[in-house]
C-alpha cells in the first residue's frame, strides 16, 4: 500500500476550491444548500459546507469544521456567467478579512475559452466538435509541480468526461494517471476506474481524504427535483455513506 502525501496550502494563497454543483434548472427553486461529509466507516461527520444560491448559481460559501466556521466567501459573475471574482470575508487563521481574488478568461474568435487565470494560469486547446477542450495545461513554470501540468480529456455525447489522463513530473520522471468515468441518467458519476504508468499499487492512502481504489462505485438518493441528497461510496463490495445534501 503506497502512501501519497498531499501538500496543503493556505486558502489565502490558492483560495478554497470552488464547489461544483450539477447543472439543474431546479436549483433555481432553492436559496441554500448544506453539505455534510462523512469521512470514516463509522459515519463520523467531518467538515460541512453551507452554500448560498441565487438563480441557480453559487453566491456564497461557508466552510465548517464541525461547528466552527473556518472559511467564508462571496462570489460574483460576469456577463458571460463566468466566475468574475471571489471576496474572502473570513479565514480562520486571519479572522475577518476582505481579500479579493480575481478570475480572468480569454476567448478566441470561435468563442472558445483558451485561457483562464485564478492565481494559476491554465491553457485550453484541442477542442472537439462541441467546443469542449480536450487538453488543459498549466503555466510552464509549474511543469515540475506534483499537481501535474497537463490533462487530456475525452467526453461522451452528454459532454460528461469519460476519460481523464493527467501527466505529472516527480523526480524527473513523467507519471501518467488515467481515470475512466461512468454516469447515471442525471449525469452523476456512478463508477470510476484508475490506471497509472508506472503502475501503482492500489489502494493509495490519501492524507486528509479517502483512499483511492482502482475501482470505485457510487450510489445516489434523489429528491423530487432530481437533485441527489445522499451519496454512497462502494469499494470492495462494501457501501459507505460519504455525503448528505439538504436543500432549502
Amino acid at each position: 500500500m503506497k502512501l501519497l502525501i498531499i501538500l496543503l496550502f493556505s486558502s489565502t494563497v490558492f483560495s478554497q476550491s470552488f464547489e461544483k454543483i450539477e447543472k439543474n434548472d431546479n436549483l433555481k427553486k432553492y436559496n441554500s444548500l448544506k453539505i455534510t461529509n462523512f469521512f470514516n466507516k463509522k459515519k463520523k461527520t467531518g467538515w460541512s459546507k453551507k452554500i448560498i444560491l441565487k438563480d441557480g448559481k453559487i453566491s456564497g460559501i461557508s466552510n465548517y469544521n464541525k461547528s466552527t466556521l473556518t472559511y467564508n466567501s462571496e462570489y460574483r459573475y460576469d456577463k458571460n456567467n463566468d466566475l468574475d471574482f471571489e471576496i474572502i470575508k473570513f479565514e480562520i487563521n486571519k479572522g475577518k478579512i476582505n481579500d479579493t481574488i480575481d478570475y480572468s478568461y480569454t476567448y478566441n474568435e470561435k468563442k472558445q475559452l483558451i485561457e483562464k487565470v485564478d492565481l494559476v494560469k491554465r491553457y485550453f486547446s484541442n477542442f472537439n466538435d462541441k467546443n469542449l477542450p480536450q487538453t488543459i495545461e498549466s503555466e510552464k513554470t509549474a511543469i515540475d509541480s506534483v499537481f501535474g501540468f497537463r490533462k487530456e480529456l475525452k467526453y461522451d455525447s452528454k459532454n460528461n468526461i469519460i476519460e481523464e489522463k493527467e501527466y505529472s513530473k516527480i523526480d524527473n520522471q513523467i507519471k501518467i494517471d488515467i481515470t475512466f468515468y461512468k454516469y447515471d441518467s442525471f449525469n452523476n458519476v456512478i463508477e470510476l476506474n484508475r490506471e497509472s504508468e508506472p503502475k501503482e499499487e492500489y489502494p493509495i492512502i490519501m492524507t486528509g481524504g479517502r483512499a483511492h481504489y482502482q475501482n470505485e462505485k457510487f450510489r445516489y438518493v434523489y429528491n423530487k427535483d432530481n437533485l441527489w441528497v445522499e451519496k454512497y461510496w462502494i469499494v470492495e463490495n462494501k457501501e459507505y455513506l460519504i455525503q448528505k445534501r439538504k436543500f432549502k
